[in-house]
């Protein structure tokens, strides 16, 4: 191969790397309803990924808080175990401590630092159009990109925070 033509495969290969997303990066569209007793949003996937926050009534008190579902837990976690979700919105990174339950992980903000903690996120994810999560107890990354949070997600948590 002569010089010229590695040259040009190198141009063409970084030009692809810029212009095509990264293959974690996936579309999203977010989802607000209602059932029973609870609200919620979520950021749902082609791949049934799903990343949602939800307000619940429990014993006469409003309780929010947040759901990870991904396909790929299922060989992952652990019934009851904790584990620590990273959430980098905007270049601002938040951890929370998530429990596992029938494959899936759940976050409750049952005291006041972590209402303030689930305010943040929420109001961050709202005003923003990109999404990366981590688990790295378990090696779990992704990333979503999504427009209209703002509109799902206004007044969700009304009664919860």
């Amino acid at each position: 191969m002569t010089a010229a033509a590695r040259f040009s495969s190198l141009c063409l290969a970084l030009l692809l790397a810029t212009i095509l997303p990264a293959t974690a990066q996936q579309a999203a569209q977010w989802e607000r309803s209602k059932a029973k007793s609870v609200v919620y949003a979520n950021l749902v996937t082609k791949n049934d990924e799903l990343f949602g926050f939800f307000c619940r009534a429990v014993n006469n008190r409003f309780v929010g808080g947040i759901v990870v579902q991904m396909p790929s837990f299922r060989t992952l976690i652990h019934d009851e175990q904790s584990y620590s979700l990273n959430i980098v919105i905007d270049g601002a990174r938040d951890s929370v401590t998530l429990k596992a339950k029938n494959v899936d992980l759940w976050f409750e903000a049952s005291d006041l630092n972590q209402q303030l903690l689930l305010g943040r996120i929420l109001d961050a994810v709202k005003a923003s159009h990109r999404l990366e999560l981590a688990i790295s107890s378990i090696n779990w990354r992704a990333s979503y990109d999504f427009t209209d949070a703002d509109k799902a997600l206004d007044g969700l948590m009304k009664d919860c925070l």
